[in-house]
């Protein structure tokens, strides 16, 4: 079967937690989709954004929900503190500096090979020279 829309990506990867005849739902996450992704910033590779963006989703979905400040489980892209009795344990640096945005992408594998694909897509390569030289 070749995987050139989003759809069939989707159904590829995610053959547990998505059913065939799930089509009009999956068309549905790919529409909402449509508004985290660009096909300017994606080009060729863009279906298969379209399609990360809705593993993601969906399974945020399975773990109950998720939002930009937690996801299904309650935990975005690591623990950051610990509380055990008397004794609390501070995490530093895991995602102080990070937006929400991308701290939302982090709670899932698919959100991180997203953002990694959104990094190799927008890093355009560079020379060394400075100012012409």
């Amino acid at each position: 079967m070749p995987t050139t829309t989003a759809q069939e990506i989707v159904l590829l990867k995610m053959p547990s937690l998505v059913l065939p005849d799930d089509e009009e739902r999956i068309d549905d996450f790919i529409t909402l989709a449509g508004f985290y992704v660009s096909e300017n910033i994606f080009q060729a590779k863009f279906q298969y954004a379209l399609a990360l963006v809705v593993c993601h989703q969906l399974t945020l979905d399975s773990q109950g929900g998720g939002s930009t400040t937690s996801s299904g489980s309650g935990v975005i892209g690591g623990i950051k503190s610990e509380k055990e009795g008397d004794l609390k344990r501070d995490y530093g640096g895991i995602g102080t500096n990070i937006s929400e945005y991308k701290q939302y992408f982090m709670s899932t594998p698919f959100g991180q090979e997203l953002l990694q694909l959104w990094n190799a897509c927008i890093l355009m390569p560079r020379n060394r020279f400075v100012n012409g030289r």
